[in-house]
């Protein structure tokens, strides 16, 4: 048994005839696959040129190269603020002629309520792919710990990306290096200092083996931004006096010193669907809630937003409840027909089409298809997103045939005893599609 729960629906978009189905109107957990739909809203309700900006606020204008007072950095829901673009925020600090601040770094994540939440169905609290969400949040609300096999001070080196004053790190490790890398890293929760506390235990790499990395959330977001801009403050010379950092709202009587904008959300999209971006999903969720229900943005507005979208596409409600923008649910239900919709609509909307299209995973490209579909007859074209959870497996996109002909197909399987055989199997019934449509 592949799995206990099956549907499926493929339909060819030239003359919208269904040339397969199986239980293709049947509710099911499609994991990954909202992603498709928090797309397709977004594109429709912000359009691909929307850009996400990221402010900073204080008190008053500089005078003589000191700001007397506090810096507020305020976060609008960009899920793509990376370290090396808040080091610009840095920077325009820096090039407005400031090179002291004689308060502390405050953030305001008012935009969303809750100002700060976290989505967990495993129980891996410290997994990105559980992501802790905030209206500012820098390096999608994670660090990354670098350990080599050289020697640092307080024992084998580790590196934190990004620079930051936030991570206390311990390590206990065993006494001899090995070749093969053992090493389990946990958060101790936060310190008497402030600082998140990580420990490092295991075998540490030895000589001629390369660094290791491991990825974490942060369970402060307030503070790390704070903390991680305010060390990138110092080391573009600006010199922050004080030394607390609160989650604060941004004064009715602040200044905007400067601001920064995110690529468009068309490029977004991008690497949000092709490599399955839970945080980037929820982060643009918020934001859709915010821009049609007005502030603060939060999960409930932004599913009201999927839900009027698929009414205005003509889906019935007993086909598609959605609680999520990423598919990291168990209540959230649509069925292989409502996606299928949704790929028809942005295939024949010339406004979003490109966008949409450019940000679905290929077969042996980067993103879910990677080592994925390596049977497909030559000629044939894939573009799609996959979905998975404990026991479910899925999977929504384009097949175009050699003969030129374009097919939505979506599978979606719950139930599943094994992942690795039902992916398997649909991608076997992917491959197919040429031949089974004719």
């Amino acid at each position: 048994m592949v799995a206990r729960h099956v549907g499926v629906h493929v339909v060819r978009l030239s003359d919208d005839k269904t040339v397969f189905e199986m239980h293709s109107r049947r509710p099911l957990v499609p994991a990954s696959l909202v992603k498709l739909i928090t797309s397709y809203a977004a594109l429709k309700n912000l359009g691909p040129d929307y850009r996400f900006v990221t402010e900073l606020w204080a008190h008053g204008r500089p005078r003589e190269g000191i700001l007397s007072g506090s810096l507020w950095i305020k976060g609008h829901g960009d899920p793509y603020l990376t370290p090396e673009r808040l080091w610009l925020l840095a920077q325009k600090i820096r090039g407005m002629g400031i090179r002291r601040i004689l308060g502390s770094i405050h953030v305001d994540n008012s935009d969303f309520d809750p100002p700060y939440e976290q989505l967990c169905l495993d129980g891996e609290l410290d997994r990105p792919h559980n992501p802790v969400l905030s209206a500012t949040a820098v390096n999608f609300n994670t660090m990354t710990l670098q350990i080599s096999s050289q020697q640092g001070p307080e024992g084998t080196a580790v590196r934190v990306f990004p620079p930051t004053d936030y991570a206390a790190i311990r390590q206990r490790w065993r006494q001899r290096p090995s070749r093969k890398v053992i090493i389990s890293l946990s958060s101790l929760g936060m310190g008497d200092d402030g600082r998140e506390v990580f420990q490092l235990r295991g075998r540490p790499p030895a000589e001629k083996v390369l660094p290791v990395e491991r990825r974490m959330n942060v369970r402060d977001p307030e503070k790390f931004v704070a903390l991680t801009f305010r060390r990138m403050l110092q080391e573009v010379g600006v010199q922050v006096s004080g030394s607390s950092s609160q989650a604060l709202a941004v004064p009715e009587t602040s200044v905007l010193l400067c601001s920064l904008e995110s690529p468009p959300l068309g490029d977004l999209l991008f690497g949000m669907n092709r490599y399955s971006n839970n945080f980037m999903a929820e982060m643009i969720l918020r934001v859709l809630g915010a821009h049609v229900y007005g502030l603060p943005g939060s999960s409930r507005k932004g599913c009201r937003v999927l839900d009027n979208v698929l009414r205005k596409l003509g889906v019935a409600r007993s086909e598609a409840f959605l609680d999520s923008g990423s598919g990291l649910s168990r209540t959230s239900r649509v069925s292989p027909r409502v996606f299928n919709t949704v790929l028809k609509a942005a295939y024949n909307d010339f406004l979003i089409a490109p966008e949409f299209m450019a940000s679905l995973a290929q077969p042996g490209e980067d993103g879910t298809l990677l080592r994925r579909l390596k049977g497909l007859p030559e000629g044939t074209v894939v573009r799609g997103k996959t979905g998975t959870l404990k026991d479910v497996v899925s999977f929504s996109g384009y097949v175009v045939s050699p003969a030129k002909k374009v097919y939505a197909v979506t599978v979606i399987l719950n139930g599943v005893p094994h992942i690795w055989k039902a992916r398997r199997e649909v991608d076997r019934f992917v491959e197919h599609i040429p031949s089974l449509a004719g």
